[in-house]
């Protein structure tokens, strides 16, 4: 049987837009979800921390948690008032320092996550990723955090003066703080991060094509597609 021509460039243009239709809509693979994941961690971690940079540029000591002034304030009680606004200066600007350069700290730690059940995340919506970057890093980046933070207080003499501070202030309050400074910091600065990296999170899933990542582009594409029969 003779077949024209015309037949022919009609299947071949046919099987080619199938294909191309195919090619929008395959399956991402295990690496490409993770990948797209870590995409959107990193986004998030970097508008975040220079948001809060910019936050604190200005004054600081805004960085700082509230629960430290109570607690310097306590110096005062013990003839070193002089003292107390000299740290709050001293340990707001390495805050904010190590504020700068926790984003290495954090993207180091993204590359070592475990997603698990990575689609789910894809598909959890708001700040999923973030949440299990938080349960599963949060002791590693709070560890790392602190070493940081007391390397750079170690050239202040703020670690002379915060172990009188918290402990004249641990004796009548009914949540104490902790007597390593670098510690207490980072509990709270690491709490704060992702808070801020979640709604950063929350933001990209709203418009993830703004980040240009062509990985991103087909996970996301091909689950929110296809949630509906998932």
């Amino acid at each position: 049987m003779k077949i024209s021509l015309p037949l022919v460039l009609t299947v071949s243009m046919f099987l080619s837009s199938c294909s191309v239709l195919n090619q929008l809509n395959i399956k991402p693979s295990a690496l490409e979800t993770v990948m797209a994941l870590q995409e959107i961690l990193n986004s998030s971690t970097f508008k975040a921390i220079r948001k809060m940079s910019a936050l604190y540029a200005g004054d600081p000591t805004k960085s700082l948690p509230a629960e430290f002034t109570t607690v310097i304030e306590g110096l005062k009680t013990l003839g070193l008032g002089s003292e107390v606004d000299k740290i709050t200066q001293q340990t707001g600007k390495v805050a904010s320092l190590v504020l700068t350069e926790s984003e290495g700290i954090i993207k180091e730690s993204i590359k070592q996550i475990d997603f698990g059940d990575a689609v789910s995340i894809v598909t959890g919506g708001k700040d999923a990723a973030t949440q299990v970057l938080k349960n599963n890093m949060k002791t590693v980046v709070r560890k790392r955090y602190s070493e940081k933070l007391n390397t750079e207080l170690g050239i202040s003499e703020v670690n002379t003066y915060w172990p009188l501070a918290a402990s004249a202030y641990n004796i009548f309050a009914k949540t104490k703080v902790d007597a390593s400074l670098s510690n207490f910091l980072a509990d709270r600065a690491v709490d704060g991060l992702f808070l801020a990296i979640g709604h950063e999170e929350q933001e990209i899933r709203k418009d993830y094509k703004s980040l240009g990542v062509s990985v991103v582009n087909k996970v996301f594409d091909y689950y929110i597609k296809n949630k509906a029969t998932m």
